[in-house]
């Protein structure tokens, strides 16, 4: 490595190091102000308080990255620029490409270490967070057994269950569906109530309808019975865990995301949101060199005389853009108007060509 690098790569990671402090601090104590009364209200103890912020610091850091990168970037060249070292890199041969590698090699840097500690660590801390806020505060974290209306697909049978209770078996407006081998009903169950035990099914207040088709004709017959109960062997319960369908995508790593859509799409549900929030996990970790890129021909722009607080202020400006760009965009993928893979990386993308177009009027 040479002094060249050595020297601005060490002076952008201390600017972004000191401003991601700051972000931090600043977005820590807003939201302490807002949600203090709301913990005091509820009687929680100090302990609990200060492990709900301490928890909540990983996923801040992730957040606050890409915002503290742009401001360091505008911030380090303004100081190069107010200090005419920028003027005199260039006379002695330094072109302006050559002064941004040190740059684009540390942000680089910083999406791999955001990625890892967004994978790593802070699911599981925010998992912590949000017990504590939605379970002791807004007393909303749903610790119910009960799973509500469950469809569930196989080879010739749809199983339609109104409410399962994980804990005991029990079920309610339970809906069996049969086909034949030419996927015509053949056979439909349904009860009021039953219950999933030992390997087996046990409905009560049952009524069966038995279908019969004419060769040929199309018309459709059926005969109907009634059991007060009624008991299907070799039925098992269905999988653990569809309680967690729901569970948010900020606290699952990105394998735990990936087998939740592959359960989702054997169960038969489309998966959408899962698909938005995998794909924004990769396209958020890139970021801060996204972020490099735009601030780079910003803070060359003027190779003297530069100033600090405008340069501040035009990074958080343009943090502020890309923030609302990236939720209109995640907004669309939710909604189907936008592919999950275009909806992620699009926002990435436009930033990426526009901080791309401006270093291309930059004077080398």
């Amino acid at each position: 490595m040479s002094i060249i690098s050595r020297y601005l790569g060490v002076s952008f990671l201390k600017t972004w190091a000191m401003a991601l402090a700051c972000f931090i601090v600043l977005y820590t104590a807003i939201d302490f102000i807002e949600k203090i009364g709301d913990f005091l209200g509820k009687g929680l103890g100090l302990k609990t308080i200060l492990l709900f912020f301490a928890a909540q610091l990983p996923k801040v850091t992730v957040l606050m990255a890409p915002v503290a990168t742009l401001v360091a970037v505008m911030v380090s060249l303004t100081i190069l620029a107010r200090a005419s070292e920028i003027v005199a890199f260039k006379a002695g041969g330094v072109s302006l490409y050559r002064l941004s590698v040190p740059l684009l090699t540390a942000g680089l840097g910083i999406c791999l270490t955001m990625f890892l500690l967004s994978d790593l660590v802070a699911p599981r801390t925010t998992a912590v967070a949000n017990a504590i806020w939605l379970g002791q505060v807004r007393e909303r974290l749903n610790t119910s057994t009960v799973v509500k209306d469950i469809w569930i697909k196989a080879v010739r049978q749809v199983q339609h269950l109104g409410s399962y209770d994980e804990a005991d078996g029990r079920v309610s407006e339970v809906t069996l569906i049969f086909t034949d081998d030419e996927m015509n009903l053949a056979r439909r169950l349904e009860a009021k109530t039953g219950q999933f035990l030992g390997g087996r099914l046990i409905l009560h207040e049952a009524l069966d309808k038995i279908y019969s088709h004419d060769q040929g004709g199309g018309s459709r017959n059926f005969q109907v019975k009634q059991h007060d109960t009624l008991t299907l062997p070799d039925w098992p319960a269905p999988p653990p865990g569809l309680g967690r369908v729901d569970q948010s995508s900020e606290e699952l790593s990105v394998a735990q995301l990936w087998r939740t859509i592959d359960r989702l799409q054997a169960e038969g549900f489309g998966p959408v949101r899962q698909r938005v929030d995998l794909q924004f996990k990769f396209s958020f970790a890139l970021l801060p060199l996204v972020m490099v890129v735009v601030g780079l021909p910003i803070g060359l722009w003027r190779e003297k005389g530069s100033n600090i607080a405008l340069g501040l202020a035009a990074g958080l400006l343009l943090s502020f853009i890309y923030l609302i760009t990236m939720e209109l965009a995640r907004s669309l993928g939710y909604s189907g108007l936008l592919p999950p893979l275009v909806a992620a990386w699009l926002p990435n993308l436009v930033f990426f060509l526009f901080g791309a177009y401006l270093f291309s009027y930059v004077r080398q």
